[in-house]
């Protein structure tokens, strides 16, 4: 009998001692299985405001940005070109680290994030849905610093944007080219001055319409000059040294940009007087004749008309303009 307690306490025994190791086993076998911890990070806490009433940019500039989340600024990065209006005329690595300036609220909860490149160069303003959600509606470049030299060449941009006391955008876009003038004589300057010096300067405008979407305004900045362009697609028509600087003058006379092209029809750069770059034309669906005159005025379709006298010429041109001499 004795045996047998004895036994059955020794069966006890280990028994026990199996069950302890196998508790102990799944213990910790279930605490390595257990998902880490994660960090609890809170969201960046954007300072709230109004956007300036006048943007530019400063590559010297060491105000706080405050850190975007790579998804904003992934969606951003897909969309950044997708804007009306005119855009930068350099050609330009752009930059892919970007920081918040400051958020101002929108009527509907919608915000207006007013973006800005780490290296300084690019401001733009976003409008997302508003509530946290960081989801971009529409984006607008507003103030653009970029320079870039080869050689004897400089070329530099710079957007200036003026806030108008409607809530509207006003976006100055300067482009500057210029060949140093070291080697060259007053002469030769004065020979070919575009080949030295090209400016071009244009003022888009928009507003934040119903759809919280940036609204391009002045959709007609392309064509808001008056313009005469000449052209001949073989030889010079006859009379043509002696007709064209009567008809430029006249033109010159009235404010009236004047062009002459042989070639690349479809890439006309068109200039005012002070040799400032104003657009580039396409004449092609235009050219009717194999030498004429072209009209161009704001509100009206393009004439065209086939070369001849300069008197039936000048009559053309008073017509089409409403030029009435005193």
């Amino acid at each position: 009998m004795k045996k047998t307690i004895s036994c059955f306490f020794i069966e006890a025994q280990f028994v026990t001692l199996i069950f302890i190791t196998l508790f102990f086993v799944v213990s910790c076998t279930s605490s390595n299985q257990l998902p880490p911890v994660e960090e609890v990070i809170d969201p960046a806490e954007y300072p709230v405001g109004y956007i300036a009433q006048s943007l530019s940019t400063d590559l010297y500039d060491t105000t706080e940005l405050f850190p975007l989340p790579e998804e904003f600024v992934e969606n951003f990065m897909q969309m950044y070109t997708q804007y009306e209006g005119t855009h930068p005329v350099m050609t330009t690595e752009f930059p892919e680290a970007w920081g918040v300036a400051v958020v101002e609220r929108l009527p509907e909860g919608r915000e207006l994030y007013q973006i800005q490149s780490q290296n300084r160069e690019w401001i733009f303003l976003v409008i997302t849905s508003g509530y946290g959600t960081h989801r971009i509606l529409d984006v607008l470049p507003v103030a653009v610093n970029l320079a870039h030299q080869t050689k004897d060449i400089l070329e530099t941009e710079i957007w200036t944007t003026e806030r108008e006391v409607d809530g509207s955008f006003s976006v100055t876009k300067k482009y500057e080219w210029k060949r140093s003038l070291e080697n060259i004589t007053q002469q030769e300057y004065e020979d070919n001055p575009k080949e030295y010096i090209r400016t071009q300067i244009v003022t888009d405008k928009y507003s934040i319409n119903d759809f919280a979407r940036f609204e391009f305004i002045n959709k007609e900045n392309a064509l808001n000059y008056d313009a005469v362009v000449f052209y001949y697609k073989e030889e010079k028509p006859e009379n043509y040294e002696d007709i064209i600087p009567l008809l430029q003058a006249f033109c010159e006379d009235y404010s009236i940009l004047f062009a002459e092209v042989a070639k690349k029809f479809s890439q006309v750069e068109l200039y005012d007087y002070k040799l400032n770059f104003i657009t580039v034309l396409d004449i092609t669906p235009y050219m009717e004749f194999q030498e004429g005159i072209i009209f161009m005025k704001k509100g009206e379709a393009p004439k065209v008309v086939p070369f001849g006298g300069y008197e039936r010429l000048k009559i053309e041109l008073k017509r089409f303009f409403r030029i009435v001499e005193s």
